[in-house]
């Protein structure tokens, strides 16, 4: 998505329950008054975002319109607190050049280079996740960074793990260097 603006929101989409995170975050946006929180999908903490000033409940959203809001969100936030396994929506915010604030949980930090691409923290902890979202919104020269960085980021491929896994059964030498 080409030409997209940043609009300083933080954004959390996919099931809204407990075991992902959702009302953790909620918490922190309690403690971040002047941070506009937006949430997409759907689950039972959804019933919970109505008496919080700075948190925007849009429903269910796809395609092009949920991409756009991806894309134009300053990060996303993957707090899971169960073990997921390769999250798609990590890889999609990523990949539309949106930041993770991820939890510390299964295969999340495998998808986010702190410091890079985004932040880590511990799954469930309020106060460590609003550190990790204030250090990526502390100032535009780090939100611009990370946001630069996402788009020079390649996720493996079916195909190329495909290719990878064939020269280690064949025997090849440097199976884990092929070219995407």
């Amino acid at each position: 998505m080409d030409n997209i603006q940043k609009k300083g929101y933080v954004l959390e989409f996919g099931h809204l329950s407990r075991d992902k995170g959702t009302d953790t975050l909620l918490e922190v946006a309690k403690k971040m008054p002047n941070t506009e929180f937006v949430f997409i999908g759907y689950g039972p903490s959804a019933d919970k975002m109505k008496d919080i000033p700075n948190v925007k409940y849009l429903g269910f959203k796809t395609e092009e319109e949920l991409y756009r809001i991806i894309a134009e969100a300053a990060i996303s936030v993957c707090p899971s607190e169960w073990y997921e396994n390769c999250p798609y929506s990590v890889m999609e915010s990523v990949l539309l050049g949106t930041p993770v604030v991820g939890s510390k949980m299964g295969g999340i930090p495998e998808l986010i280079e702190p410091g890079k691409t985004g932040e880590l923290f511990e799954a469930g902890n309020v106060e460590e996740l609003m550190k990790a979202i204030k250090k990526v919104l502390q100032t535009q020269d780090v939100l611009e960074r990370y946001t630069k960085n996402c788009s020079q980021v390649n996720y493996e491929t079916t195909e190329s793990y495909y290719i990878k896994l064939m020269k280690i059964y064949r025997g090849e030498k440097n199976a884990e260097q092929v070219s995407s």
